[in-house]
């Protein structure tokens, strides 16, 4: 009798759990994957950008204008070492340009001895005479030294001229200062500006970041702060970290650097900006200076982070923040996340521990969420029967069910008519230049109004 008792009890407990939802209130709460949620910002974090190893420290070689070149030893992507020859100046014009130096060196000298007789002379007949002519003679001796004075400036510095060319003709070799790798060598000494530019651009070796291109529609996509993940291209096994602190926008490029292979030119007004930004890695163990690299999204788990919209999160007065997560039994449960940067511009939290990309998260509705809510992966439309939400309108070219009325102030969409068979709700018009449905009548009581062309209706 008692086991009769307990099985109908059991039985009774399962009937109220079907019919209550087992404490389960409300409709299932829609729930999202927070890996498209991650994606939402423009940035997927499947999406892969180019990038290249390079140096933060860049030394610039830069060419006497007033030389030429008579052999360049090395070419772009060359490693150098540091006293490696990178290009010779041609000695023989640095030669004919010395011995022109030198003879104006010989000419100085000759109109300085020329000067020093001529003052002695003055200053004799200076002595030899009297009145106005020897006040002649007193100008004529002050000039005199003004000119020697100024002949002697030039002898010392056409000598420092000699000086500088004897050097140059010692040493028409220019080595490398550093260890690095050729980056750019400029033949016109301009850049596409017009600007000075420097012959040879060396980058340094044994400081690296890597370098990435951001497309005009990725703008904004990442940021300074924004943290990446560096693959390889031949061993993906291989992976450094790193965070983007720079994104130059002020330096933009034009074009994919296709055209210049292929001939064509790029037009300013249509060509898509390019941005460049660096990535500050955390180790370079491995990396090699100009080695080309992917560079991905870090939305991992654990340090790492992810960036989520700050809609999704509730952040309590203490500091502590939680969200609304399915759980592994397809109910919704308050789980505290820790949070670390906040974005303002893009009202995002780097979500570091709580979550990871593979989670479901509800957005906090007070009025569907609660502990141990069932949970949906599709969205629901609202029940037959419901009415539009008060201030909506229906869609252009649709009609209301089948035995619905407009809310109370609303008003059929233009162009729109009432269903065969229904009448205006109390109170209320038609819209102006409407008319009524062949057959039909305003309620009893209603104001008239014109319809189209000025005719009564009612």
């Amino acid at each position: 009798m008692k086991l009769k008792k307990w099985i109908g009890a059991v039985l009774a407990l399962g009937l109220v759990c079907s019919l209550a939802g087992c404490g389960d209130k409300g409709p299932a709460v829609y729930v999202q994957s927070v890996k498209t949620l991650v994606e939402l910002g423009g940035i997927g974090a499947e999406d892969r950008f180019a990038g290249m190893v390079v140096s933060e420290n860049v030394v610039e070689i830069q060419r006497d204008s007033d030389k030429s070149v008579e052999e360049l030893l090395v070419r772009e992507g060359d490693d150098v070492a540091q006293g490696q020859e990178l290009f010779r100046y041609d000695t023989e014009q640095i030669q004919l340009m010395l011995d022109k130096q030198r003879l104006e060196l010989e000419q100085l000298n000759a109109t300085i001895d020329s000067s020093k007789e001529q003052l002695e002379q003055l200053k004799k007949d200076r002595d030899r005479s009297w009145g106005t002519q020897k006040l002649q003679y007193t100008v004529q001796i002050q000039t005199t030294e003004v000119d020697l004075k100024e002949a002697e400036l030039k002898v010392k510095s056409k000598e420092a001229e000699i000086a500088k060319s004897e050097e140059i003709l010692e040493n028409t070799t220019v080595v490398s200062p550093v260890n690095g790798r050729i980056q750019a060598i400029n033949e016109s000494g301009t850049d596409d500006q017009g600007n000075p530019a420097p012959y040879i651009t060396i980058q340094q070796a044994g400081s690296y970041r890597v370098k990435g291109m951001l497309g005009e529609l990725q703008r904004g996509g990442i940021m300074e702060g924004t943290r990446l993940k560096i693959l390889s291209r031949t061993d993906e096994t291989q992976v450094w970290y790193g965070t983007v602190t720079l994104v130059d926008y002020e330096n933009p490029s034009q074009g994919s650097g296709n055209e210049m292979y292929s001939g064509m030119s790029v037009d300013s007004m249509t060509a898509a900006s390019r941005y460049p930004f660096y990535v500050e890695l955390e180790t370079t163990e491995g990396l090699i200076l100009g080695q080309h690299v992917y560079l991905t999204l870090d939305t991992g788990e654990g340090s790492s982070g992810m960036a989520l919209s700050a809609g999704f999160v509730t952040v309590e007065e203490d500091g502590s923040a939680w969200v609304w997560a399915e759980t592994g039994r397809g109910r919704l449960e308050k789980r505290t996340v820790t949070l670390g940067e906040y974005d303002p511009m893009m009202d995002t939290y780097i979500i570091l521990d709580g979550l990871t990309t593979e989670d479901f998260i509800a957005f906090p509705d007070d009025s569907l969420c609660h502990e141990g809510a069932s949970t949906t992966h599709e969205e629901t439309e609202p029940p037959e029967g419901e009415m539009m939400p008060e201030g909506e309108m229906m869609p252009e070219g649709e009609m209301m069910p089948e035995g619905e009325m407009m809310p109370e102030g609303e008003m059929m969409p233009e162009g729109e008519m009432m269903p065969e068979g229904e009448m205006l709700p109390e109170g209320e018009m038609l819209p102006e230049g409407e008319m009524l449905p062949e057959g039909e009548m305003l309620p009893a009581g209603e104001p008239e109004t014109l319809g189209e062309e000025g005719e009564v209706v009612g």
